[in-house]
């Protein structure tokens, strides 16, 4: 199956980057530097230092970018950029979700699970909802998945999130 035909699969919060795609039309943003940025984050203590990866979307809602491994073309991550413009340190950039496609799905079916309940408890008034800048005002917690096998290595937490 191909990259687009996949990302059909995760929903209308991805911009698609492959060639030819309807999106990037629609998209503002600069595709090449979601690239360089990631390559820029990404320091040696990093697991996916030095890694082969392709970016092939980004989340329209934050900064996550959704990567291809070149080198093992059946696995895949999302990872939150920060957008510093620097090498960073410790667990950033996060790795949300890494894995085969399979576990891309399953995460963003908790996200989605996630952002329903908290609409949910908004409407009923047991959640304060959103604030004029899109703010959530408690942070909606979603487990991250990984499993490639070298799961132990890989960083996860917060860093910087909006």
């Amino acid at each position: 199956m191909k990259d687009p035909d996949r990302l059909a699969e995760l929903g209308d919060d991805w911009c698609d980057l492959s060639e030819g795609s309807d999106l990037t039309e629609e998209c503002d943003r600069d595709h090449a530097s979601l690239s360089r940025e990631l390559r820029t984050e990404v320091h040696p203590a990093h697991p996916f230092f030095g890694a082969a990866l392709e970016v092939i979307a980004h989340r329209w809602s934050n900064d996550d970018v959704l990567c291809r491994h070149l080198d093992t073309p059946a696995r895949y991550s999302i990872i939150h950029l920060t957008w510093s413009k620097r090498e960073e340190i410790g667990s950033c950039p996060t790795i949300d979700a890494d894995g085969e496609w399979s576990h891309i799905v399953a995460y963003e079916d908790g996200v989605d699970a996630a952002l329903n309940e908290a609409e949910a408890l908004e409407q009923d008034g047991r959640r304060a909802p959103m604030g004029p800048a899109g703010t959530a005002s408690r942070p909606i917690t979603v487990e991250a998945v990984h499993a490639w096998p070298e799961v132990s290595a890989v960083p996860h937490g917060p860093c910087g999130r909006g």
